[in-house]
């Protein structure tokens, strides 16, 4: 097996939808595009991770026909670990080689011990922005510490940083985020072309399950764009891609 990719979306910027992203990627990679796939939460106390896979495995449990759904995917769920920060980074070492990806939910701030340790081991880092003035400055601060402390610095692995919209407005004046883009360029970082739209249907079960591909018409707010140029960032020779039209509407009918 190849040499394993740890991954984060991640921020310091509380609820811009990290954990969600993460629960998309991860999905989309390990039931789309075949990666063996783990997931590390260390966003302590809340776990939001473990929380909903926990829901996910008592509706399996309480639900015959779900279970049945499930079974008939032919694949398992990934592993979804949950742990303090100080412990993350000898889980990620102990899963070298045993998957192609491992991506790791983080806490929203950097005042947690092992957290720089722990940055040093990815090997990207996503960073989902909203359209508003404090979660783009906390995505310049968190930039900023990155390239400061980070890449570059003795035993780390990051090689690059992105933003990317998430919760864009279509309805909105776009003159904003192309403001901001220069600005972030000026600055050094990259901004993925990918942009999560803005939708109600995050608010759906069916959106942040851990243990089922999400659905075809879902891939089609922004996700598989995304899903596509995070692969050919992180596996630029030969980037896996999703299979976003059969497997995920084969796979969702009973959603």
């Amino acid at each position: 097996m190849s040499t394993t990719k740890y991954i984060s979306i991640s921020s310091q910027k509380g609820g811009v939808g990290k954990t969600t992203v993460n629960i998309l990627a991860a999905s989309a990679f390990h039931f789309l595009a075949n990666q063996k796939v783990a997931v590390i939460d260390c966003d302590y106390p809340q776990h939001s991770l473990e929380g909903l896979r926990n829901e996910d495995l008592t509706l399996l449990q309480e639900n015959e026909q779900r279970a049945a759904d499930f079974e008939a995917l032919g694949r398992q769920a990934y592993p979804v670990v949950a742990c303090e920060v100080k412990d993350a980074l000898d889980i990620a070492q102990q899963m070298q080689g045993q998957f192609d990806l491992v991506f790791i939910d983080t806490p929203g701030t950097i005042n947690v011990p092992g957290i720089i340790e722990l940055w040093k081991k990815m090997d990207y880092i996503f960073i989902p922005v909203e359209a508003d003035k404090v979660s783009i400055s906390a995505t310049l601060t968190y930039a900023s510490v990155l390239q400061q402390f980070i890449i570059g610095q003795p035993g780390s692995r990051l090689k690059q940083y992105y933003a990317f919209w998430n919760k864009h407005n279509k309805s909105e004046k776009q003159d904003f985020y192309a403001r901001t883009e220069a600005v972030f360029a000026t600055q050094g970082i990259p901004f993925l072309q990918s942009r999560l739209e803005q939708s109600v249907n995050y608010k759906k079960d069916t959106m942040r399950s851990t243990m089922f591909p999400l659905a075809k018409e879902y891939m089609r707010l922004g996700i598989s764009n995304l899903i596509e140029e995070m692969a050919h960032i992180i596996f630029p020779d030969s980037a896996p891609s999703p299979a976003t039209e059969d497997t995920a509407s084969t796979t969702n009918e009973a959603l």
